[in-house]
């Protein structure tokens, strides 16, 4: 999961990053650890964690030109169970990119790279201060109420280009602080009801995204630094609702798998779709920081023996297509054959009535009235001559006007007109091959109701990750659970068609 933790200036980003890295710990999280994947990653896990946890001190703010991107995998007995990449940048970097101004001409580099790593995250965790929040505008300085106005104007830039750009991401709204306002907080009615209230006009654009209370440090001293022996656990109602949106609820994921042990479909498919909703209780329980260890452990034992009966059905099922296709083959040639043979006879015959029509035409007219007209004779063949067979024609003095192929006149003047009756050849049916066809471009909607057209591309093989691809032929790689329960019958419905 690659997660974009973004806010202005003072909005606690850096503490709130520290605080996972301190939280997701060996000891401390039931086993679950948070390793560090590059060199800038562990030097600013070791140095942001001694700073508040032994010197008891804030970090310093981040330097607006700078950008650190940080990747970590979370672990649980030396299995990785999750991924999050996140990138340490400045709050005057954010404000940059999303105020509306300049353009992508005018960007510095840390701006595009702000940019960049927006546009390939899973999940987004909005930062605001609550201290911002409840900051009355008439006792503020004129600077600091334009910075105020302008924050609120930023935070609705970002929400709009996670619509547009990020379909299907998870978004969560996170106010930090609240160790220290617990009082505003229990006043307004949670966390939610605080944001509406001192930003309406955001809240209304941000009514479907969900609004929790972050505490990166559960208490601080009397000077306002982190208290000694704090907790990080404040940082939980963010991860669960990360781990809600991108895998869903734990007592959900556990009633489907025992549907899939239940069903009637192959070992084979009962393995794959079974392990792919085992990944996502064990993804939710790393970032949820939930011991689910032993539902995992009793559910990987499961797995193993519905991979050990796919593997005992496979060579059966590789007898019965081998009989099959040994039994489809000759009867395909056979009637591949037939129709050969009926399209040669065809022609043939075709052949060798427009012969026999062409020497009736150079006949000289009989010169008595017979009572049974005589076929002329043809000119020996090696090929078989098709018979024709000539009606009886009553003797006439009239000359008709037109004697067709089957019949000969028996006046003395030649026929005024023979006509030849064409020979209809039978269609041949040819067996059409099947062509793949491509998925269409649909609307696809998530579960902010969020909506894009795109068209379905392919399906991880854990069963929870889709590709979509725009018109302009974009690729976006999204999380399945987070789109509609008619999106997921529709990928579904693509999964088995093309089975």
């Amino acid at each position: 999961m690659r997660l974009a933790v973004v806010g202005c200036e003072a909005s606690g980003k850096t503490v709130f990053m520290a605080a996972l890295a301190d939280y997701y710990r060996p000891d401390n999280a039931n086993g679950l650890c948070l390793v560090p994947e590059n060199s800038a990653t562990n030097r600013f896990s070791r140095a942001l964690v001694r700073q508040m946890r032994s010197l008891r001190q804030w970090p310093s703010a981040t330097n607006p030109d700078k950008t650190v991107e940080m990747e970590w995998s979370l672990r649980s007995d030396g299995e990785t169970v999750a991924n999050i990449d996140m990138l340490e940048f400045g709050g005057e970097t954010f404000r940059a990119v999303f105020r509306g101004e300049g353009g992508e001409k005018m960007r510095k580099q840390s701006e595009k790279t702000l940019l960049d790593y927006l546009s390939a995250a899973d999940s987004v965790v909005v930062l605001v201060s609550i201290k911002e929040l409840l900051r009355d505008p008439g006792s503020v300085s004129l600077e600091e109420f334009e910075r105020d106005t302008e924050a609120m104007w930023v935070t609705r830039g970002l929400l709009d280009f996670t619509r547009e750009k990020l379909p299907g991401a998870g978004v969560v709204i996170g106010l930090t602080q609240a160790d220290r306002y617990r009082g505003e907080l229990a006043a307004a009615g949670g966390a939610g009801k605080l944001f509406a209230s001192r930003w309406p006009t955001i809240a209304s654009v941000a009514h479907s995204i969900p609004v929790v209370e972050v505490a990166s440090v559960s208490a601080t001293d009397e000077n306002g630094n982190p208290a000694e022996g704090y907790s990080t656990e404040g940082v939980l109602p963010v991860m669960r609702e990360l781990a809600r949106q991108n895998y869903g609820e734990p007592s959900e994921t556990k009633a489907e798998m025992t549907a899939i042990l239940e069903s009637d479909i192959s070992s084979a498919s009962k393995a794959r779709k079974y392990g792919a909703k085992l990944t996502a209780l064990a993804r939710h329980a790393a970032l949820a920081g939930e011991d689910e260890r032993d539902s995992i452990k009793e559910a990987k034992a499961k797995l193993e023996e519905l991979n050990a009966l796919a593997k005992a059905e496979r060579p059966k099922q590789g007898k019965k297509k081998k009989s099959r296709s040994k039994v489809a083959r000759p009867r395909t040639r056979r009637v591949f054959l037939l129709a050969l043979l009926l399209a040669a006879s065809i022609a043939l015959l075709s052949q060798h009535l427009e012969t026999a029509f062409e020497v009736l035409k150079k006949q000289p007219p009989p010169t008595t009235t017979p009572s049974q007209t005589e076929l002329p004779q043809v000119a020996p063949t090696n090929e078989l001559p098709a018979q024709v067979e000539v009606e009886h024609v009553a003797p006439t003095n009239e000359t008709p006007a037109q004697v067709e192929a089957e019949q000969v006149a028996t006046t003395n003047e030649p026929p005024a007109q023979v006509v030849i009756t064409q020979v209809e050849q039978p269609q041949v049916e040819v067996p059409q091959v099947a062509q793949p066809i491509e998925p269409e471009f649909r609307l696809w909607t998530d579960h902010n109701g969020k909506k894009i057209k795109a068209r379905w591309l392919a399906t991880d093989d854990d069963g929870e990750h889709i590709t979509l691809e725009t018109p302009s032929g974009k690729k976006i790689n999204a999380v399945l659970r987070k789109f509609s329960a008619e999106d997921r019958a529709y990928i579904q419905s693509q999964l088995d068609a093309n089975r």
